[in-house]
């Protein structure tokens, strides 16, 4: 036989035993009547889970060794019934129990089904970590791990039952609606509902209160944005597990109309990120709808892809561009913005919508703090935005940076890449006709900002590409009381202004309007990169506008981050009146 024969036959030996360990681990096991441990050789700062299935009626004897710490459990077992998300046994230290280490023996009856065993060994106060953490001691409670332990017996000959390892799973059932469990740390979900006549909803949320909101969420009805439901902590019950895990198990009732639900972590303690004792039901961190009745249509979840028509599109965005398309409303419509693109953290944005009035004003811009991942890379957002819109003209605007959009997918590619950019729809189809379409193209818009025009115009003041070490002034006068709209970029923070801007009246110097932090918003790119854009009415007389910056940070020499707009950086000023 070659050598290379002979390795063939070794293969196939090898893969024949692998499928035979497979399909042995696959295999059901009975458990036969006597002892059955289900944890043992534990170690701190863990949840372990297993899954037992019961075919018949059966009674158990169960036995436990935990440990508690300073009042409250820290290493300790329970089982949860999968049916109705309840805990049907728990370990508890029997009455007097003084020791840091205790032992529980129960007996219990269980109708047949599913059943999730836990075994939590992750206390009550948050794991140290850092390389000095070796040097700290063990907490006192962690002395008795190699004690820890979760058995039973069968009490019954004509029992039959399994044990199943596998990952937990989240709530379910055939009347399941929506379920955004089971959620991680630092992330965000929704969905939209249509509730086509009055109807009634089971709703189920577990989340984190310490005493403030950390993991939360509502339900809010579109597109005022009220809420019509809120989880709090007044309202809430303990999770179980660590005092800051609460729930609330709730029916509402909806009346029709289009709702939102949300739900957000912050970075921790989350599911898959227990810094402390994890809730009695893990698997369902997060918010879950079910229907009253598995046959019941009268609320579903709304896709506006698929029922609903956009009228407005900019989508397959590449690098590099700058798109906009302007439209008129005749009437109030309700529209629903939905927008994909690139939002980073400290309020950084690459690709990204807005929406502006006649005048300019911003209706609306994506938001990475409304926005839920949209697959891919974590910096791939998607907002959906409902909106009451007045009769008027506004303009639709996207813009991407040079790297990462459709047709160059730097890091990974959102779930759906030909939506990059921003589709607008309207809510109800009798509205439709209350949109007037373009009769051009949408268009890439130009970066330069319009030169000032005569003092009579539309644009009074243009102090803008403003570079470093400069102050720059400019006069106008006011003939009538007058509507102006004052858009400024510069530098600040909290504790000091560097590139900003001022109005002051003059003659008498008194200033009428000036940049300050707490009238700015983020600018893009560096934190300190600040956007003034507001609207003013000032009274007939002569006025100064002034701009200054120090010695770093200014357009043409943008020693952090740019902002998103770098040639506006400066004030510009514009009549509304006209």
């Amino acid at each position: 036989m070659s050598r290379t024969t002979l390795i063939r036959w070794q293969l196939a030996v090898l893969m024949l035993l692998m499928l035979l360990v497979g399909l042995r681990a696959c295999q059901r096991q009975e458990l036969p009547a006597g002892e059955v441990v289900v944890f043992s050789d534990m170690a701190p700062g863990m949840l372990y889970h297993r899954t037992l299935v019961i075919e018949r009626p059966v009674r158990l004897l169960l036995e436990g060794v935990g440990a508690r710490s300073d009042g409250a459990l820290a290493a300790y077992g329970w089982l949860l019934r999968a049916s109705d998300r309840r805990v049907v046994w728990k370990m508890q230290p029997p009455p007097g129990t003084r020791s840091l280490r205790f032992r529980v023996r129960d007996t219990l009856q269980l109708a047949p089904g599913r059943y999730e065993v836990f075994f939590t060994t992750q206390g009550n106060v948050p794991p140290r970590t850092g390389f000095w953490t070796w040097l700290t001691p063990r907490p006192p409670w962690t002395r008795s791990r190699q004690e820890w332990t979760l058995r039973f017996w069968v009490l019954d000959e004509a029992a039959l039952l399994w044990l199943e390892d596998g990952q937990l799973q989240a709530p379910d059932g055939p009347a399941l609606l929506w379920t955004a469990a089971p959620m991680p740390s630092a992330t965000a979900r929704m969905a939209l509902l249509h509730v086509r006549q009055p109807a009634r909803v089971r709703l189920y949320a577990v989340g984190e209160f310490d005493p403030n909101p950390a993991d939360y969420g509502w339900i809010e009805r579109l597109p005022e944005g009220q809420r019509v439901w809120e989880m709090t902590h007044a309202q809430s019950q303990p999770a179980g597990g660590w005092i800051g895990n609460r729930q609330v198990r709730d029916t509402l009732s909806l009346a029709p109309g289009l709702y939102r639900v949300w739900f957000q972590t912050d970075a921790a303690h989350a599911f898959g990120n227990w810094r402390r004792n994890p809730p009695y039901d893990p698997a369902a961190w997060g918010i879950t709808l079910w229907r009253l009745h598995p046959e019941d249509t009268s609320v579903t979840l709304v896709d506006p892809w698929t029922d609903l028509q956009p009228v407005l599109q900019l989508t397959a965005v590449g690098n590099n561009e700058n798109r906009a398309v302007g439209f008129e409303v005749t009437d109030t419509t309700a529209v629903l913005l939905y927008a994909l693109g690139e939002l980073g953290t400290r309020n950084r944005r690459y690709d990204y919508a807005w929406l502006t009035d006649s005048t300019g004003v911003i209706v609306w811009e994506m938001a990475r703090s409304r926005s839920v991942p949209a697959g891919g890379h974590p910096n791939n957002r998607l907002e959906i935005a409902a909106l009451r819109l007045a009769p008027g003209r506004y303009t639709l605007h996207y813009r991407t940076d040079n790297s990462h959009a459709y047709g160059d997918w730097r890091n990974g590619r959102p779930e759906h890449p030909g939506r990059w950019g921003v589709t607008l729809f309207v809510l109800s189809p009798q509205q439709q006709q209350h949109i007037l379409m373009p009769t051009v193209p949408p268009v890439a818009e130009q970066e330069p900002i319009p030169e000032a025009s005569q003092s009579g115009g539309r644009v009074l003041v243009d102090l803008t590409r403003v570079g470093n070490n400069e102050h720059r002034v400019q006069a106008f006068t006011l003939t009538r009381p007058t509507r102006l709209r004052i858009r400024a970029v510069g530098e600040l923070s909290i504790s000091g202004r560097y590139d900003y801007g001022w109005i002051e009246r003059a003659g008498t110097g008194e200033i009428v309007w000036e940049m300050t932090w707490e009238h700015t918003r983020p600018a893009g790119g560096d934190a300190r990169n600040r956007l003034a854009d507001t609207t003013l009415t000032l009274p007939p007389g002569s006025y100064t506008a002034h701009f200054r910056t120090d010695f770093s940070h200014a357009y043409g020499q943008f020693e952090y981050p740019e902002p998103e707009e770098p040639q506006a950086w400066g004030l510009r000023i514009e009549r509304l009146d006209l």
